[in-house]
């Protein structure tokens, strides 16, 4: 936990319209949760005294990123290792998949995610490089493709955006869940999603219907 920073959005996952993406939804968490996210930092504030003390290595990792692209002289460029992972994700994640597929794709995520190992970067200068951006932003997104299609593989059911052909239907019973992945050996976890709201009656799951 780091003291004083928030999530807003999806990336939140305060569970409050499941796999919906309408876009009054977007209005709602702004409305709703941007006011109580900001009453919660004025509290947070005046409260807190100071942060935690940084460990003496505290800025080491992005250190050693910064000096092994600086190092480089040979391997991809980032830029072509980046739409690889696109051009995948397009072909192994996308809107109609099966398990055959899914599978395929997480292989085919591992070797990408060794390439991004091995980038080079030419322009070295200090001063506005983008390529520099571009290769340490690598390595989130290839972090985002194998935890898309690593939990995507592991969920055997559709619901919401995953719709997976060989399990079309939403499993509630054992997949009512939200999914963690954990970069260490690409693992996968669950947790519980809260079914009880604070103020009013919660209303159960139930297929969704046109």
């Amino acid at each position: 936990m780091v003291n004083g920073f928030y999530t807003v959005g999806e990336c939140s996952c305060v569970s409050v319209h499941g796999a919906n993406r309408l876009g009054t939804n977007s209005l709602l968490d702004l409305v709703v949760f941007g006011r109580a996210a900001g009453n919660h930092i004025v509290k947070h504030v005046k409260e807190l005294k100071e942060h935690k003390p940084l460990p003496a290595d505290a800025g080491d990792f992005s250190l050693t990123r910064l000096n092994k692209l600086d190092k480089s002289t040979s391997g991809e460029y980032s830029q072509i290792v980046a739409n690889d992972i696109r051009s995948t994700m397009q072909s192994h994640a996308g809107v109609f998949r099966n398990s055959k597929v899914i599978q395929e794709g997480v292989e085919k995520v591992r070797e990408l995610a060794e390439r991004t190992r091995h980038i080079h970067l030419k322009d070295k200068s200090k001063v506005f490089n983008t390529a520099r951006v571009e290769a340490l932003e690598l390595a989130n997104l290839i972090e985002a493709a194998r935890a898309t299609v690593i939990s995507a593989d592991a969920r055997k059911e559709s619901r919401g955006a995953h719709a997976n052909a060989d399990f079309p239907n939403r499993e509630d019973t054992g997949w009512l869940c939200h999914t963690l992945w954990f970069r260490e050996g690409d693992r996968v976890a669950y947790k519980p999603v809260h079914m009880q709201p604070l103020t009013v009656k919660s209303i159960p799951p139930k297929p969704r219907s046109f």
